[in-house]
């Protein structure tokens, strides 16, 4: 019985450079005459020849590629930020302001290989190796690049900066340095607690609104009473505190949407920073069972939306206290 081929890493020779370069060609993003575009699925911006590629075998610290029975089915070149040349804009103006970096200038896998994980297997076999300085990754972003966007997540990357070179085409440059655990731990705890914060804020906001609340009903009932003003004056000093009941819930109720967007905002950091740790031999808390079918309510608790709406609910209340005092 034959043994299934596997997908094995391999670093790029010149057996390799042929197919590389018929691979880029496939997934360029300038088609045949130079017409951006032309070629469906096309992404890669550099233009490399066969010979630029057989060039950069020797220069490039990174060349790998994804083999499986002899067959290229992906590529990833990176190199250091000594090997840039003066032309690449992009990069010259990253290194002004990172200093040294390995950027991963190009990565390309077959259409046939695609979602197959090849692309992971690459960039881990570099990250792996690298640990001198922050490693770039620069991804054009129009039309905006939502599954780039998640690959790179997933590996840890960080959105860096946002660049249109003078070839007008938007870039979203990607970052991953190497973790270190004391600051991870440190900025955790700082995202735990920024997120207990927010929520016991929150929680001050709505006690706060039903003080002020009970109080504007109790003097609304005091003027309509007999030992308070009474008559129109108590009518009109009962209207008058319905229409600030009225104001109140609503401040409240826009206190409260923005708080929980701010609690949602600080839950959302936790839940990334402990998926990246889960990586790396960590534990979910937060994020615990949230993907679980029905389990939907443990990412967006309805507690928060109560939360919001009760106020709102207060104001009709005031509405209808309000109208019942102008029709009588």
């Amino acid at each position: 019985m034959a043994v299934p081929l596997r997908v094995e890493i391999l670093r790029a020779g010149e057996e390799h450079a042929e197919q590389i370069a018929r691979l880029a060609e496939s997934r360029s993003l300038n088609g045949p005459g130079g017409i951006r575009g032309s070629t469906e699925g096309g992404f890669l911006v550099s233009a490399y020849t066969e010979a630029d590629y057989r060039s950069r075998l020797a220069t490039a610290e990174h060349f790998y590629v994804a083999v499986k029975g002899g067959q290229v089915l992906a590529f990833l070149m990176a190199y250091s930020s000594d090997q840039v040349e003066p032309d690449e804009w992009l990069n010259r103006r990253i290194k002004t302001a990172l200093g040294s970096f390995l950027v991963i200038k190009q990565i390309c896998v077959a259409r046939e290989a695609a979602r197959s994980g090849v692309a992971s297997m690459l960039y881990y076999h570099v990250l792996d190796q690298w640990h001198e300085s922050p490693v770039i990754a620069a991804v054009v972003n129009d039309p905006p690049n939502d599954p780039s966007a998640h690959f790179h997540h997933k590996l840890g990357f960080q959105e860096l900066t946002r660049m249109t070179p003078p070839d007008g085409l938007p870039r979203v440059v990607w970052v991953w340095r190497k973790p270190r655990e004391a600051i991870l731990h440190a900025q955790y705890q700082i995202a735990v607690d920024l997120y207990k914060h927010e929520d016991n804020l929150n929680w001050q906001k709505l006690n706060n609104f039903f003080y002020i609340t009970a109080g504007l009903a109790a003097a609304t009932a005091f003027f309509l009473s007999k030992e308070g003003a009474g008559g129109s004056l108590g009518t009109v000093l009962a209207a008058i505190i319905s229409v600030i009941g009225f104001g109140v819930s609503l401040g409240f109720s826009q206190m409260l949407r923005f708080g929980r967007q701010y609690l949602l905002a600080r839950k959302e950091a936790v839940i990334e920073l402990e998926e990246y740790m889960a990586w790396h031999g960590g534990e979910r808390i937060v994020n615990r069972r949230t993907s679980d079918p029905g389990s939907a309510y443990l990412k967006v608790s309805p507690t928060g939306a109560i939360m919001v709406l009760l106020p709102v609910l207060v104001s009709f209340c005031w509405l209808a206290v309000l109208g019942a005092l102008l029709a009588h």
